[in-house]
């Protein structure tokens, strides 16, 4: 299981646990209602720590598989009955678990077998309660895809309401021969082959990589730098997407026609982000570092090279095995009056 699918894992089990912790703790000392069982709080406690962890890993797999294989292949009301569908069968298992953990444990008040058990008010109400978690974390999780991974927790802490400076790594990716292909393809097959490319993109995600921004064909990938970070990793983002890409080469030749081939710049350096907008609000990245990405990866067609990047970057690299490097030059890049040393690097 890939590192993406882990962090939805965790999301959703730190999310049950407290859910359901929420749920004892209201259920105990506040209305007093004819529910099925009185746990006592050691009870309670090991009901949290138990159905907690398991019913965020069996709903965080449920939208595991709801994005690796239904998202873009089926209408909005299939995927909602998908999900309640998932969600029945998930409550179910829980419910004959509580049932028999109950029993053993401590009790009933009074006897009752699992169909009065399931008929019960409060027992229903459970049911509707879990349907509401679920769609709040599925919501929250769609947020925080909007917003770039990780950056829905920082925007609820505030860190984008002040302008401030951050170190990041910027790799723009761009398609070669757009012109070409979108001349060849029309309008709508064109857009689904973009669709199709950056799809295959999520392999990046394995990498550490967030995605900033999508610009028509373009594409700019961002890590925040730590004083342990292995920089390698920007470039094993970008050769995986082309292998991603090479594995379903039958898919776009058969499809399109053609099989894309993405070319890069990587640039490391201070930008200041922000939160900007007020019809439509996004996070925002600004600086030199920017630009500077951007030309580089424009001067990929002009040195026929797939990957290129900046001389800070590259001294952060340069020492690793499994590259080759190559000095091109200094370039003087359209927009600033600096010299910039440019480096390809490719597989060894």
């Amino acid at each position: 299981m890939n590192k993406r699918n882990l962090k939805i894992l965790r999301d959703y089990i730190i999310g049950w646990i407290i859910a359901i912790a929420f749920w004892v703790v209201m259920r105990s000392y506040g209305v007093t209602v004819n529910a099925p069982a009185t746990p006592e709080p050691v009870h309670a406690l090991r009901l949290v720590m138990i159905f907690g962890p398991l019913a965020g890993i069996l709903f965080g797999l449920a939208q595991i598989k709801i994005e690796r294989n239904l998202y873009r292949r089926i209408p909005l009301w299939r995927l909602e009955l998908f999900g309640l569908i998932s969600n029945v069968a998930i409550m179910s298992i829980m419910f004959v678990l509580a049932f028999f953990m109950i029993k053993n444990t401590f009790d009933f008040n009074e006897p009752i077998d699992f169909w009065q058990f399931l008929r019960n008010p409060s027992v229903i109400l459970v049911f509707f309660y879990s349907v509401l978690v679920n769609f709040v974390m599925a919501i929250l999780r769609q947020i925080n895809l909007s917003l770039g991974d990780g950056n829905l927790w920082r925007l609820l802490r505030g860190d984008f309401y002040t302008p401030r400076v951050e170190n990041r790594v910027f790799m723009f990716i761009d398609l070669k021969s757009s012109t070409t292909i979108a001349e060849t393809l029309g309008h709508i097959r064109y857009s689904q082959f973009i669709q199709d490319c950056f799809f295959d993109l999520q392999v990046v995600q394995q990498y550490g990589a967030e995605v900033y921004q999508y610009v028509g064909d373009e594409v700019v990938l961002s890590w925040k730098t730590t004083p342990v970070m292995d920089y390698s990793v920007c470039i094993k983002a970008f050769w995986a997407f082309q292998d991603q890409l090479s594995k379903r080469k039958n898919h776009y030749i058969t499809k399109y026609g053609q099989i894309p081939v993405f070319k890069a710049g990587i640039n490391k350096g201070d930008v200041t982000s922000a939160e900007v907008g007020e019809i439509k609000r996004e996070i925002a990245y600004h600086g030199d570092t920017m630009n500077i990405t951007s030309r580089i990866q424009e001067k990929c067609n002009y040195y026929d090279r797939l990957l290129l990047v900046s001389e800070c970057y590259y001294d952060k690299i340069s020492h690793q095995n499994g590259y080759v490097h190559e000095l091109l030059g200094e370039e003087e890049l359209r927009g600033k009056n600096e010299l910039i040393k440019i480096y390809a690097i490719d597989r060894a």
